[in-house]
């Protein structure tokens, strides 16, 4: 696992957006593929490496920038921490609580610290507790947090979906260091080619323009609950009535400022005067 002082250096590769890595040095932690760039993570400095990568690419190399960890996302305590009820520890923990959730969030977003994923974990404890959950779509799973969360809860077929591979590898260790492999599946993909199937609940921390793609989708319609953040309050008013057009209602909001998180509710399996109970957290 990465330490909090530790150093990140962070290469960014243009016009490419997946990447080749042939006989990658130790210090290399992945890479991150977003559009027409790719993002090299090192734990050391490696110019000529990431060099010689780009030029099997015929890319070019762009800026170099060189950080803590800490500066770049929060990371598990060493004690852990808690959020929706649920207990992470990091994956190294010696000794980690009964039913602790073992978690290396590496550079991926999913540490269990950011408003977002704390109210996506509280609301699904919340709706846990009244509706059986017992299966899972998560698209835009980063670390595969609230996967990981769903199987603690109770969840026994869960489907975890990113479209970027770093992402995708680490959700693959953490469910692997948690022997959840049975459980989790996690795929590699773009969201709305994993709609086709009916969930329970789909929880969706993803960005709006991604969101408003997919709830037009007639394949949303299958799934009884949707968990939706990592929207402000505009957006979050724009999707809702999508939703509502699909035939769900709102069931519960939170305001985090900016962040707005809701459950869409479909009204084919959940009564229209459902409402779940967030006020506990």
């Amino acid at each position: 696992m990465i330490a909090a002082d530790d150093l990140l250096f962070i290469y960014e590769i243009r016009g490419c957006s997946q990447i080749y890595c042939p006989a990658p040095p130790p210090s290399l932690i992945g890479v991150w593929n977003e559009d027409e760039f790719c993002y090299l993570f090192f734990t050391n400095p490696e110019d000529d490496y990431v060099e010689t990568v780009a030029a099997l690419e015929g890319s070019a190399v762009g800026s170099r920038h060189e950080m803590r960890y800490r500066d770049w996302q929060t990371g598990l305590p060493p004690q852990g921490l808690t959020a929706g009820m649920i207990n992470f520890v990091p994956r190294d923990h010696p000794k980690p609580p009964a039913r602790a959730i073992r978690l290396d969030p590496s550079v991926v977003f999913g540490d269990g610290s950011h408003p977002t994923t704390v109210a996506c974990l509280q609301f699904m404890d919340a709706i846990s507790k009244t509706q059986p959950i017992s299966c899972m779509l998560d698209l835009g799973t980063g670390t595969g947090i609230l996967a990981l969360a769903a199987a603690s809860m109770g969840a026994d077929r869960i489907l975890a979906v990113d479209k970027n591979r770093l992402a995708v590898a680490t959700a693959l260790d953490n469910v692997a260091a948690n022997s959840l492999s049975s459980v989790i599946e996690v795929r590699e993909g773009e969201a709305r080619l994993f709609l086709d199937r009916p969930y329970d609940l789909v929880a969706a921390n993803l960005p709006f323009q991604v969101l408003r793609e997919l709830i037009p989708l007639r394949a949303l319609s299958l799934h009884k609950l949707w968990i939706v953040s990592g929207i402000n309050i505009e957006q979050s008013m724009v999707l809702q009535d999508l939703f509502e057009d699909q035939g769900y209602h709102k069931a519960g909001q939170r305001l985090d400022h900016p962040w707005i998180t809701f459950v869409a509710a479909n009204e084919k399996y959940v009564e229209r005067d459902t409402r779940f109970d967030f006020t506990q957290y």
